[in-house]
């Protein structure tokens, strides 16, 4: 019998009718206008984008712009991942070392590659859960004036919506003349919202990018990209961006994107941002004083900076599911905690009915108690594109210890590589994945780069292994 199975998969999970506290922003909860089959046309006519910039694309990104008061925006129908690729490969020559946050996403990774850059990692903190702190200010300043790097490339807020002041990082930068790239895609509505971070581009940012589905009105596989200062011309960004940009976009997608950019310039829009965040800090007050753990109170009593829009619950994750499982769907769990999505589109008598059953359990102990994981820091043997283009061979996770990676190992979500290609695995990696595995390929989550043996492997009922550089060892 022929099936429909992604259809099939979007139908049954529709028909749950639970909040969605994930993306997108929508929430699938307010109707869009711009979801029209006669809508779904190509580069057409009076539709082809012009190199002049005369035209309908053109125009609703000088709006977009300006209501973000920068220089350009450009609009992506490949998320952020475009924007932050296309602005790494812009601002970085072949060849030179960049300084990056270690917390980094898979595409600012996937950019060194193609850009055959040598990254000089700046490592953060772990919280609560093992969950990633924002870089220090200082350690980013102090990597800057060691190596003299030719950019700087900051993922700020991290996944769970912490946050810290870039003000130093933006500083140095400048006194260097070099650029500074922010990987914002989780904070598209931070700008100009009271109750939330500080926006990179009023940090003082050269390159910002967007991942506007997460938090707005706006489909899935939409971002933007930010041109803030001169440093960088626009032609340098149009090239890279030409590089990398499908030929043929959605004009349904750039249609939800001018949709956004009429809403920033709407008084209700930027209202209903302000309200949310009142209305959420005032819950976490309350559940706070019930015994509540939630990492962004924990954060911004350390004097960070937390997304009022995000929840991470801390406790036992398998625990927090089954509470949450009447109500909604997480944006992401493991084994420490849940996190929560909330935007204006959601309903939030639904996410304090959810919040309440959990307080309500008495028979797990302390309501969401503090665990404390672990993030490996590993040795950079050689740069990631090096290894990526090496002769590599499969092994055995279990047997990889003191091997140097071919391919990088990537918990999905975050999507932050916990193992980056040409980095030497350590007992930290082997413990790690002895302990979370599991958690990972259970069915919700993924982790990408740990593959079942390949067809050529003999040995039956081998666990499940990952590329590493043949006949290499640190």
């Amino acid at each position: 019998m022929v099936r429909t199975p992604i259809i099939e998969a979007l139908k049954a999970y529709s028909a749950g009718g639970k909040a969605r506290w994930h993306t997108p922003g929508h929430k699938g909860r307010v109707p869009l206008p711009y979801l029209l089959s006669e809508w779904d046309v190509t580069e057409v006519r009076e539709l082809t984008p012009k190199s002049d910039g005369d035209d309908p694309i053109h125009d609703s990104e000088r709006l977009m712009a300006q209501s973000f008061g920068v220089q350009k925006t450009w609009y992506s129908v490949q998320g952020a991942t475009l924007p932050v690729m296309a602005a790494i490969l812009a601002a970085c020559p072949p060849e030179s070392s960049v300084v990056v946050d270690r917390i980094a996403h898979r595409s600012v990774h996937a950019a060194l590659i193609l850009g055959h850059l040598r990254p000089i990692w700046a490592y953060s903190r772990v919280g609560p859960g093992g969950y990633p702190l924002p870089v220090n200010d200082e350690e980013r300043v102090r990597l800057i004036e060691q190596f003299q790097p030719k950019a700087v490339i900051v993922t700020n807020p991290t996944y769970e919506g912490l946050a810290a002041d870039l003000s130093a990082t933006a500083a140095i930068c400048r006194q260097h003349g070099i650029p500074l790239i922010v990987d914002e895609a989780h904070g598209t509505h931070f700008w100009g919202h009271e109750g939330f971070p500080r926006s990179a581009l009023v940090e003082g940012a050269d390159l910002v990018c967007h991942g506007v589905h997460k938090t707005e009105r706006s489909l899935t596989q939409t971002g933007l990209l930010h041109l803030n200062s001169p440093i960088i011309s626009v032609s340098q960004v149009q090239d890279a961006w030409d590089l990398l940009a499908t030929s043929s976009p959605s004009y349904l997608l750039l249609a939800s994107l001018d949709d956004f950019q009429f809403l920033r310039h709407q008084e209700e829009y930027h209202r209903g941002w302000h309200v949310l965040a009142e209305q959420l800090r005032a819950l976490r007050a309350r559940w706070r004083d019930q015994g509540l753990n939630v990492l962004q109170d924990w954060w911004e009593l350390q004097s960070g900076q937390a997304d009022a829009a995000k929840l991470t619950i801390l406790g036992d994750g398998s625990h927090l599911l089954r509470k949450l499982e009447p109500f909604g769907v997480e944006e992401k769990s493991d084994p420490f905690g849940v996190t929560l999505i909330v935007t204006p589109y959601d309903d939030l008598n639904m996410v304090k009915a959810a919040l309440d059953a959990i307080l309500a359990n008495q028979d797990s102990g302390p309501h969401g108690a503090l665990h404390w994981g672990r993030w490996p820091i590993l040795q950079q043997i050689m740069p990631p594109y090096q290894a990526m283009t090496a002769e590599t061979e499969w092994i055995p996770w279990s047997k990889a210890l003191g091997r140097i990676a071919a391919r990088p190992l990537i918990p999905y979500p975050p999507g932050i590589p916990l193992v980056v290609p040409g980095e030497g695995i350590n007992q930290d990696v082997i413990s790690w994945l002895t302990e979370y595995r599991d958690w990972y390929l259970r069915g919700s989550g993924d982790l990408k780069g740990l593959q079942p043996p390949p067809p050529t492997w003999d040995d039956e009922g081998t666990d499940e292994g990952l590329w590493v550089i043949k006949n290499a060892v640190p």
